[in-house]
Order: structure tokens, then sequence, then C-alpha cells
């Protein structure tokens, strides 16, 4: 709300002079017989502002709701409305054993949790030692197939060999055979011949046809072509008996040859088996030496240790602590009640530091700036004061002007939420002075004065007034900081009129 500036008119000036001359003995006397009510104003050092004055809400600077974090119910409140509290201090309880019972349940499990760990790493060293045990055997039987192979291989070439040998050997004696049989036909035709030489030349020496000596040449002929066929004979008995050999001792390398062959499927079968099992033992230490369970069991762990912490934290939100230095301006909870998140449970504002709003026009916005010093004055509660301005809003607020908000100190707390305010702009050169009313002074001639009350009378002083701007005047002699002066009802004052001081 926008106050227009005081302005003095002449025709007041005149009535005052008036009025001043018409004060005659006998109406002083009368005045200090009568008992006037007057309301006061203290005189208060600041700075008079300037141009417009304009009307703010006092409000806190910072309002914080409390809310516990947990719902419950209250089994102690520490605070009252009023109470001042400091940041941290305890402002109530909540009843707390299930959630101890919960934090002891999840210690517990944390407990457990690890103990799971510890056999997961027991566990895995035991498989990796049976892993590698395996891999170990396995290689072993590996080498040793391998070994049987190379062998088996060796077993197998040397009853190739053997049967190689055997079927030439078998070849030499069929072929030895053969030629004695067909000596046996050679031979027994020559010995068929030479006995039948023998023969006729036994007839012909018998009958003195053929000499001695031959006869005696068919008789040797013939003897020698029958020991040719008897030798034939021989030999062939011989050779058909290395044929028998030959034959046995090609049946004997086949014998040889099939189980070198046999020993070789086997061997063969064992290097594909112990490979196989090779490969199995791998993956086995592979899966043994995966650390996949010890993970998991940690990750157990580290669930129970974080529900520990959750306990922890609501046994901690059990105790609800103000955020925030202030007053506790509500309170919605008492010992009994149920509390949570849902409603705030306290009110907690910090009225050491208040703001204002007020709504600058068009025309006066530009010539404002962050920073900028006012003057507040609280006219109900007879306090002046000093701020200065912290935000500017770029946004007119639906044409009432553009929201400035304005910044005092309170720290002694005279400032509660509500109270309306006026505040003025102060130039950066203002002279500091004590404020009182303009409509507190009086004029006579060139001097001013006022009435400052004490001990039940009004006693007139005069004052030097420095400056004056809207319904503010800034005193720079004559009084001191605290005097009370009357504001209203001058004109029926004198000089030690008592006076009954009022509150309207």
């Amino acid at each position: 709300m926008k106050i227009k500036k005081w302005e003095v008119t002449a025709s007041a000036l005149l009535l005052s002079s008036v009025m001043l001359a018409g004060c005659s003995t006998a109406g002083s006397e009368a005045a200090q017989e009568m008992s006037v009510n007057v309301k006061v104003a203290s005189a208060q050092q600041g700075m008079i502002g300037q141009g417009d004055i304009y009307t703010g809400t006092v409000t806190p600077s910072e309002t914080v709701n409390i809310m516990p974090k947990i719902s419950g119910k209250v089994s102690a409140i520490a605070v009252d409305v009023g109470t001042e509290v400091k940041k941290g201090q305890v402002l109530l309880k909540l009843e707390d054993s299930d959630i101890r019972d919960n934090l002891d349940i999840a210690k517990s499990n944390v407990d457990a949790a690890a103990a799971g760990v510890n056999t997961a790493k027991d566990s895995r060293e035991t498989g990796m030692v049976s892993a590698n045990s395996g891999v170990v055997s396995s290689k072993n039987g590996i080498i040793s197939s391998q070994s049987a192979i190379t062998q088996a291989k060796g077993n197998i070439n040397s009853a190739q060999g053997a049967v190689n040998q055997a079927q030439t050997g078998l070849k030499q004696a069929q072929t030895a055979v053969s030629t004695a049989a067909n000596t046996i036909k050679q031979t027994q035709e020559a010995m068929n011949t030479a006995q039948k030489t023998l023969t006729r030349t036994q007839s012909l020496f018998d009958n003195s046809l053929a000499t001695q000596a031959e006869l005696e040449q068919a008789q040797a002929a013939a003897v020698n072509a029958k020991t040719a066929y008897e030798n034939a004979v021989n030999a062939k008995a011989n050779a058909q008996d290395q044929l028998a050999g030959a034959q046995k001792s090609l049946q004997t390398a086949q014998t040889a040859l099939s189980t070198a062959k046999e020993a070789y499927t086997n061997a063969t079968n064992s290097y594909e088996n112990a490979n196989s099992g090779y490969s199995n033992a791998q993956r086995q230490l592979e899966v043994s030496q995966s650390t996949a369970g010890i993970e998991a069991s940690q990750q157990k762990l580290e669930q129970a240790k974080l529900n520990v912490q959750i306990a922890q934290n609501a046994l901690g939100d059990a105790v609800v602590k103000s955020p925030i230095n202030g007053i506790v301006t509500t309170k919605n909870a008492e010992v009994g009640e149920m509390a949570g998140p849902s409603a705030a449970s306290i009110v907690i504002a910090d009225l050491s530091t208040v703001n204002m709003l007020i709504y600058v026009p068009a025309n006066e916005i530009n010539q404002v700036k962050t920073g900028d010093q006012v003057q507040v004055r609280v006219a109900s509660s007879d306090i002046v004061t000093n701020g200065k301005v912290t935000s500017i809003s770029p946004m007119d607020s639906s044409g009432n002007g553009y929201p400035v908000k304005v910044t005092v100190s309170n720290t002694d707390g005279k400032l509660k939420s509500g109270m309306l305010a006026d505040i003025s702009f102060v130039s950066k050169d203002a002279k500091q002075g004590l404020i009182v009313p303009s409509k507190a002074i009086q004029k006579d001639g060139d001097k001013s004065y006022v009435y400052v009350i004490a001990n039940g009378h009004a006693v007139r002083k005069e004052v030097t007034v420095g400056s004056e701007a809207g319904s503010e005047a800034l005193i720079t002699g004559g009084l001191k900081s605290g005097d009370r002066v009357a504001e209203n009802n001058l004109a029926l004052l004198g000089d030690n009129s008592p006076v009954t001081v009022s509150q309207y």
C-alpha cells in the first residue's frame, strides 16, 4: 500500500500559529490539571527515507515444516510454541522398540552373511584343489595314452614287417614245393627212362648184343636217376615242411598285427578319453576358480550391511531434530499421537532475519537496485530499523507492481511475523539521526518542538530537525535514543502536562 508524502499546507501553519498565540496562562494551567490521552513513538536511531512509502508484511527468512521421515507414535516432545531452538536440538522422539528389534535382526543377518562368504571362499579353495588334481591326473593319462599309442604304432609296424616277412617266406615255400614237385616229375620220368634203358641193355647183354660196359653204364644211369628222384621227393617234403612253417609264421604275424592294431585302438580310445577328461578337468578348474559364488555371498553381505544401515537410519529418524535456528510457531503433535512424513508435526521459523515484500510501480522499478538501503518502520510496535533490497522480480504482479524483497536483521526479535511495516528507500548519502513521526513536531517560528513523555507528563523540548520525508522526521539534536514523544493531541498539551499513554 502506497502512502503519499506528508505535506504542510499554509492553512495548517496558520491554524497552528493561531492556536499557539491563543494559549494563555489560564489555558496552560487548565492543561496541567487535565490528563490528556496521547499516543507515543520512541525516537530511534536510523536514516530518513525518501520518496514514496510502501507497505510490506514481515515474514520469516526461513520456515521449515518438521515432519518425521518415518511414521510412529510420539514418545516425547521437548518443545512448545514459542520455544527458541538451535540447529540440531531434539524436538521430538518416536517409539523405537520395533526399530531396535529390526536393527538386532539386521546385525544377525550380517554375521550370517559374513559366514556365508567364508564358506564360499573355503568351497572355492577345495574345488580348486580337486580340479587341479583332476587336471594333473587327466594330463598324466594323456601322456600315458600317447606313449601307449606310440608303442602300439611301433608294434603295428613290427607286426606288419613280420607279416610281410612271413608272406615272403610263404611264397618262397610255395615256390619251393612247386619246384620240388616239378623236379619229382622230371626225376621220375628220368628214372623210368633209365630203368627201361637198363632193362633193354640187360636183355641185349644177356643176348651178347651189348657189352659189359654198356650194361654197367645203364645200371649207373638207373641208380643215379633213382637217387635224383628220391632227392626230389625229399626236397618236396622239406619244401612242404617249410611251407607249413611259413603259413604258421604268417598266422602268428597276422595275430600279432591284429593284437597291435587292437592295442593301438585301445590306446587311441584311452587318449581320447584322457583328452576329454582333461577338457572336463579344465572346465571344472575354471568353474572352481570362478568367484561368482563368493561375489554372490559378498552381495548378500553388503545387502545385510545396508539393512543394518537402514535400521540404524530409522533409529536415528525416530529422533527428530531441528534443521535450523529458530522459534517454534506451530505444534501439531502430542505424546501418544501418531506422527509421520505426511503432515508437519512442528513448524519452525527463523526470525533472526526477516523478509518483507513490497510492490514498486513500473515508473520507479528501474531506480531500485539489489543492495539498496531502506528505512523500515513498524508503527504498531514503535520499531524503526534499516534493511536492504535482496531481490527484484522482473515480472509485474497482476498490475500491482514489481515484487521487491527487503531483508532486515532481527537479532533482537522485535519484528514478528505478520507485522505491517512502512518501507521507504534511503539514499546512499543519507545522514544518521533519531527518527520520530513528523506529526510529533510543532513549529514556533523557526523553532521546532516535541513533547517528551516522562513520569506521566509531557515535557516540551526544542529539537533540531535535519530533514523530513513523508511521515518521518530526522532529529539531529535535542533528543536522545529511546525518548518517547507524543504524536497526537498536541494542541491539548502544555509544558509538563499530565498525560495518559494510549495504546490505540
